[in-house]
């Protein structure tokens, strides 16, 4: 039986993405974790995962990073772009720094993680890219202009990245989740139950759910692409 392929997470120290790095874990895959402060996952043999102290707006440190992994495992066949925060607050009273800083792990990260990955993935016919977006891609609201500008990109570039290399046979995913309970009310300096408050006191899909979902797309035949979807909790009526 083949060893299963590697895969790529950013943001895996937290939230989502160390959800989705404990599922593909869960099926056997080799990983590299990337995040500014990861940690491995417990109970799993270290030479399964490797992990990697990268900031994704750095696109020299990344590749490094994930060509170390592939000299060990062999080439990204997935890539999961993670790694994100929101922040929110009027635009102009906003520090011009952060906000270039936002886009550069929001939009550049993610470009920065497939740039490293394509060209190995096109020579071989074979890979998947999946980006996790946000509801806000297609339905922003008030305040996270950024946020929701960003997000906005990235459902684009799916498209456009997948109308491109479908020919290569890779598989471009767009995963636009909303109300899933994580961390993400820490970068906006508010607790979690203010974060509910906000937004209505709606119901709240877990990361691990939403985890499942993503692996769900990932183990179609590759022949197969979940191109663009919304996962939101049933009785939520927002987007």
């Amino acid at each position: 039986m083949a060893a299963a392929p590697l895969v790529v997470v950013t943001g895996a120290s937290h939230g989502i993405g160390r959800a989705v790095a404990s599922a593909f874990a869960a099926q056997g895959h080799p990983l590299l974790l990337v995040a500014r402060h990861p940690t491995p996952l417990e109970g799993l043999p270290s030479e399964q995962i490797a992990t990697a102290a990268v900031d994704v707006s750095d696109h020299e440190a990344l590749e490094t990073a994930i060509r170390a992994a592939e000299a060990l495992h062999g080439p990204t066949e997935c890539l999961v772009n993670c790694a994100g925060f929101l922040r929110i607050g009027t635009l102009e009273d906003r520090d011009p720094a952060d906000i270039s800083y936002e886009v550069d792990v929001l939009l550049k990260g993610v470009l920065n993680g497939i740039h490293a990955v394509l060209g190995d993935m096109k020579a071989r016919n074979s890979g998947t890219i999946i980006n996790i977006s946000s509801v806000g891609d297609r339905a922003p609201g008030p305040d996270g202009e950024v946020y929701h500008a960003c997000k906005a990109a990235l459902r684009s570039l799916a498209g456009s990245l997948q109308k491109g290399e479908a020919k290569s046979g890779i598989r471009v995913i767009n995963v636009a989740p909303g109300f899933v309970r994580t961390n993400i009310h820490a970068e906006m300096g508010i607790s979690f139950e203010e974060y509910g408050e906000r937004l209505g006191h709606p119901d709240f899909i877990s990361a691990e759910e939403l985890a499942e979902i993503i692996l769900f797309c990932w183990k179609q035949p590759q022949r197969i692409c979940v191109r663009d979807i919304v996962v939101m909790p049933t009785g939520s009526d927002f987007g």
